[in-house]
């Protein structure tokens, strides 16, 4: 596998991976019709990357990998957080009041508080967004990024297979990133309350066949 190959290759693996059903319902049930989107699906991604990368470099440098028992738990965690964060779309699309993260642009960087109404407790400085980095985190320990580090260890060398996740971590960020502004987007132009509702009965349901399917495996 040559370099420029080990970029493409990551790149394609990238934009496809990022279109998984459990990742695009994740950052639709995150998104809202205002605030800033692309730093949703933005940390979505990056914090998607992170153990995925770390687990590649250990894969190559000392040829560690994560056992399957991990992978498992963390498809069950995800399949429970995508319902969670799916329940809550729905209460939203049906108009309940709750708590959520609201960014205000003060310059740089922004300025993020948690908001109940007009009542606000705590103040930090951030260029992520939150809720979606953590979800990253979780998917990027799952089985879908399991799959990623034995593509990696497909590269002959340790040029090739650093090229590859590069290429991989950039384009998975700039695809959500993008999917999200979309998706913002179309809430803007319309529809909100049936999007977030659509959002939430799809988080709902691919998070309730990834706890089964994990279940079911296990049993």
């Amino acid at each position: 596998m040559a370099l420029a190959s080990a970029l493409v290759a990551g790149g394609i693996v990238g934009i496809r991976h990022a279109l998984e059903l459990d990742h695009l319902a994740a950052v639709a049930t995150m998104v809202e019709d205002d605030g800033h989107p692309s730093f949703v699906g933005a940390s979505w991604g990056i914090g998607h990357s992170i153990p995925i990368v770390v687990a590649g470099l250990l894969f190559v440098a000392l040829d560690v990998r994560l056992p399957a028992s991990v992978t498992h738990f963390f498809e069950v965690v995800v399949g429970a957080v995508l319902v969670a964060l799916g329940v809550r779309m729905l209460l939203r699309a049906a108009g309940a009041s709750l708590p959520k993260l609201r960014d205000h642009a003060h310059g740089e960087p922004r300025h993020r508080h948690l908001a109940f109404g007009d009542v606000s407790l705590g103040t930090k400085h951030t260029h992520v967004h939150d809720e979606s980095f953590a979800v990253g985190v979780l998917h990027g320990f799952a089985g879908s990024g399991a799959l990623v580090v034995v593509m990696v260890s497909a590269a002959p060398g340790v040029g090739q297979a650093m090229a590859f996740l590069a290429a991989f971590v950039l384009l998975t960020v700039a695809t959500m990133a993008t999917v999200s502004v979309l998706w913002r987007r179309s809430m803007v132009a319309g529809g909100t309350r049936l999007l977030r509702a659509t959002a939430g009965i799809v988080g709902i349901v691919a998070g309730g066949l990834l706890v089964v399917e994990q279940v079911g495996a296990v049993v």
